[in-house]
């Protein structure tokens, strides 16, 4: 279960996927460099975490045998990730996620009907969350613009070795 938000950037894919048979380190060296573009997006969206949101989560629930709660702030901060992904089943190649359960229920709930705990939490509008949504969109230039370079400087560098 997790929760993603993203900016899209043409054309990356395939140069990423070239950039790993070029050679793995640049890859990686790539990974870094999201994470760092992305890391004001992050360090806003984790300073948005209450500490209890609702008294109820902090029980334990669990639902076909995965735990859903107790909710945890400091497992939501920590559980904020960036993750680049070029496998074909993915429409965005760079994004930023939570994989925390309590806290992807916290940013989702009642987002796509209208229930008694998205109510409690927060009216939020579909297809958005309660925090990430809105720490990438108060950076959106920012991130936008690193990433375009970042995709330029990979294009770049793939082109150059003949790819």
């Amino acid at each position: 279960m997790t929760v993603n938000t993203s900016v899209q950037i043409v054309g990356i894919e395939d140069a990423i996927k070239q950039l790993r048979r070029i050679e793995p380190e640049l890859r990686k060296q790539f990974n870094r460099d999201a994470t760092d573009i992305a890391r004001p997006a992050v360090t806003e969206a984790q300073g948005k975490y209450p500490e209890m949101p609702l008294s109820g989560m902090a029980r334990q629930w669990n639902a076909r045998g995965r735990a859903l709660f107790p909710y945890s702030a400091a497992a939501a901060r920590r559980n904020v990730k960036v993750k680049v992904d070029t496998s074909r089943k993915t429409r965005n190649v760079i994004l930023i996620q939570q994989r925390n359960p309590g806290a992807v229920i916290f940013e989702t709930a009642g987002r796509k009907t209208d229930n008694l705990l998205g109510r409690s939490l927060g009216v939020v509008a579909p297809a958005t969350t309660r925090v990430l949504e809105p720490a990438v969109s108060r950076n959106r230039d920012r991130l936008e613009d690193g990433f375009r370079e970042l995709a330029r400087k990979v294009m770049r560098l793939v082109e150059s070795k003949g790819y």
